[in-house]
């Protein structure tokens, strides 16, 4: 076999196992319900409450994970074009000015090296403790692990270097590919805390620009929450109740979960109400300039 198809023929087997493994439907369902979950633990433990009381179901999380796996997997996909577009530089070059040619030769030994520092690169930036370190991290690191086995490749292509066996080097392969799929979904991972840390960020100051919710029950709900009103109209068996200042926050499995106007860092209600509770109706209120009229509802 040449050498062009020998090179071929190991980065065909390099791509089929990363795809076998990042494509595995199991797997990657498995990972993507994992990633939304991520996301929701550190949103709903910003706000103060535990992530099983949101209740969400496997498609909840699957919806809330697909920016988080997007951007690294574009980040990747970007490098992987930088890097081919790299090889094919040097390999012209090799194939213009032979293996003599100072730059062949100094990639071809020493890109190991550079691997080597990308990959000390990865791990000194997730620990620099910023938001895009955390989430660059794992991915730098997957990438200085197949630039160690691409300048493994580079420097196995040269005159008189002694090659491994077929075994070891496929092992070296799926070693890389499965350590490299880990740092893809790590990044994923560490990207998805971050989306949900910065979602419950500065809610204090965003709250105005929730939905407003204003919920109306034949029974009194009790809601007690800072900036909450309670309303009353009517008498007896036609008492009617009303509730005002609540934002809607999240609606999962058969609950809708409310924050309210004086919701704040330091003390902070979410307040749960079932979506389809008997005698009770949600009005979901658009009102900046402060029109909506009570009528008849005064406070009880």
């Amino acid at each position: 076999m040449s050498e062009p198809e020998a090179d071929s023929t190991d980065r065909s087997g390099l791509v089929k196992t990363i795809t076998a493994i990042v494509l595995n439907v199991g797997v990657l369902t498995a990972l993507l319900v994992y990633l939304g979950w991520a996301r929701s633990d550190r949103m709903a433990d910003e706000l103060g409450i535990d992530e099983a009381i949101l209740a969400m179901s496997a498609q909840d999380y699957l919806l809330r994970s697909v920016q988080a796996v997007f951007v690294p997997i574009l980040v990747a996909g970007l490098a992987g074009l930088a890097w081919f577009g790299f090889d094919r530089w040097w390999t012209v070059r090799r194939a213009t000015r032979g293996d003599e040619d100072p730059i062949v030769r100094g990639v071809a030994r020493w890109a190991w090296l550079f691997a080597i520092g990308v990959i000390l690169l990865g791990v000194g930036l997730g620990f620099m403790g910023f938001a895009e370190t955390y989430v660059a991290g794992p991915l730098v690191c997957a990438t200085g692990l197949l630039l160690l086995m691409y300048g493994a490749h580079l420097r196995a292509t040269l005159p008189g270097s002694v090659g491994s066996s077929s075994l070891a080097e496929t092992i070296f392969r799926g070693a890389t590919a499965l350590l490299v799929a880990v740092g893809v979904f790590w990044s994923a991972t560490n990207y998805a805390v971050v989306e949900g840390a910065v979602l419950a960020d500065g809610y204090e100051d965003r709250i105005e620009k929730l939905p407003g919710v204003e919920v109306d029950s034949t029974h009194p709900l009790d809601i007690s929450a800072p900036g909450v009103r309670a309303l009353c109209h009517g008498e007896g068996e036609t008492m009617r109740y009303r509730y005002t200042g609540l934002r809607l926050l999240d609606r999962t499995g058969a609950n809708y979960f409310f924050l309210s106007d004086g919701w704040t860092d330091d003390y902070g209600v979410v307040v749960a109400l079932p979506t389809d509770g008997e005698g009770t109706r949600f009005t979901f209120v658009r009102d900046p300039g402060g029109r909506r009229d009570d009528g008849a509802y005064t406070p009880c």
